[in-house]
């Protein structure tokens, strides 16, 4: 049996790091490491306890050593070299160094993982109740029960949420597309809250996809300012409207950016497109009713940004997890729900 040694902690320039050990040589070899500052370490561990002292050889940081029921816990300071010299000293004593995934025992070490790259605290919120058994505490009520008429719609609920599970961690997808000059870029940058994009009166200012990641409502998304789409000679300009195409294709929602205070131009398949009036805190140009039901804003001023940002979360997540609901995150999950879709023997 091999000992392992992670880092549970993430890598930083100060603070605290956890180290863990476990494995036959963990209390040996940390026996041989750590001098407590007072008395000395017993000959065997025993769950509970912990000292203050010394870890390391010539070299040696202020630690902390807890003793847990299968498991040494060694606090050091956080500095990322201070964390290798100590891995490197029980590395040189045969103690394998493990990513802390491949460390733990906990069955729900992929909620873990997820829960570790969480983006926003209402996904952590979500991840966190899964970790704490939402997910399991379903299933196991939807098996114990055998009525149909009652298994199907909390099923069905689970469904409704794969989407969401597939998107707390992973931002939403989410594109805006128009013509030059419609503010496409200023929408960018009053939704992200700082000047991510360049903004110009000429046209074509913006050549590439132009992508920063913000948060809305608690959910992530990937926000993406696109060229100005129209007929164009110019190579460069043709390149750019080409990615901006093919970023449409994979967003999870299009906003199409018209000018309320100009001659509107609209794509040639709107069925895909979401509208957006810009411009709104300028005189009317045309009858905005022909593009309901479409969001009325100025990125100017910020007026309907708000009602925006709102309306994007419920496309997004239309009926939202209560606290403690299981939320499916994981492929197993997913594989679980394709299982449970199927008729049980003697079921119509």
């Amino acid at each position: 049996m091999e000992t392992l040694l992670a880092c549970l902690t993430t890598p930083g320039k100060a603070a605290i790091a956890t180290l863990a050990v476990r494995g036959p040589l963990a209390w040996p070899i940390t026996r041989e490491l750590f001098k407590p500052h007072k008395g000395t370490l017993p000959e065997e561990p025993t769950a509970g306890r912990f000292w203050y002292g010394k870890l390391g050889q010539a070299h040696a940081d202020d630690a902390i050593l807890a003793v847990k029921a299968d498991t040494l816990e060694l606090h050091c300071h956080g500095g990322i070299e201070i964390v290798r010299m100590l891995q490197d000293i029980y590395r040189e004593r045969g103690v394998v160094i493990v990513p802390w995934q491949q460390f733990s025992t906990d069955p729900s070490i992929k909620i873990l993982d997820l829960l570790a790259h969480a983006p926003t605290t209402r996904t952590a919120a979500i991840l966190l109740d899964q970790a704490n058994g939402a997910w399991e505490r379903c299933v196991q009520q939807i098996e114990a029960n055998g009525n149909p008429e009652l298994v199907m719609p909390k099923v069905a609920r689970l469904q409704a949420l794969i989407p969401l599970g597939t998107h707390l961690v992973e931002p939403w997808k989410i594109v805006i597309g128009g013509a030059p000059n419609v503010g496409k870029s200023s929408l960018m940058n009053a939704l992200a809250g700082y000047c991510r994009s360049v903004v110009s009166p000429v046209p074509g200012t913006t050549r590439d996809v132009v992508t920063t990641r913000i948060a809305i409502d608690g959910w992530p998304v990937g926000l993406t300012d696109t060229a100005g789409m129209r007929a164009t000679s110019s190579p460069l300009e043709q390149q750019g409207i080409a990615r901006a195409e093919a970023a449409a294709e994979e967003a999870d929602l299009r906003f199409w950016l018209v000018d309320g205070s100009a001659t509107p131009v609209f794509p040639d398949d709107r069925s895909k497109w979401s509208v957006i009036i810009n411009k709104i805190d300028l005189p009317a140009a045309w009858d905005w009713r022909l593009a309901e039901p479409a969001q009325r804003i100025s990125a100017q001023t910020h007026a309907g940004l708000a009602e925006l940002c709102a309306m994007i979360s419920w496309c997004l997540v239309p009926g939202p997890p209560s606290p403690g609901e299981a939320v499916p995150c994981l492929p197993e999950h997913l594989e679980w729900l394709q299982r449970a879709k199927k008729p049980r023997a003697g079921e119509a």
